[in-house]
């Protein structure tokens, strides 16, 4: 798995992992792997921390290819939208708009707005 999808895997399972985790009683777990990424790791790290046997598979069979395009989670901004909210670190393709109480989105994985681009 490269870098690239493992950032677009985690911005697409964050919320089911954090459900997961709360759930299962993991979610200190969760909280510290994604640590890794305000220090300076990367995507692949916290997915060896949450997961050490299937990023060792990942690895050697390289078999995971995904197209980030099914990573878009949030669908298209308002006709009166003159632009777009994107990741703040350009790791996934994810789009979004503001929501019903007209809040910019937030980017689950990083903790910060999402950033706008102009259309």
């Amino acid at each position: 798995m490269t870098e690239d999808e493992a950032r677009a895997y985690l911005c697409a399972e964050l919320p089911s992992l954090r459900r997961d985790a709360a759930a299962g009683g993991w979610l200190a777990a969760l909280a510290d792997a994604l640590t890794v990424l305000d220090e300076g790791g990367t995507a692949r790290d916290v997915l060896t921390l949450l997961d050490p046997a299937t990023a060792d598979e990942a690895e050697e069979a390289d078999e995971w290819r995904g197209d980030p395009q099914p990573y878009l989670l949030f669908g298209a901004a308002g006709p009166e939208l003159r632009g777009v909210y994107v990741c703040p670190d350009g790791w996934c393709p994810r789009r979004s708009g503001r929501d019903a109480a007209n809040r910019p989105p937030v980017c689950d994985l990083r903790r910060r707005p999402m950033r706008f681009t102009e259309s």
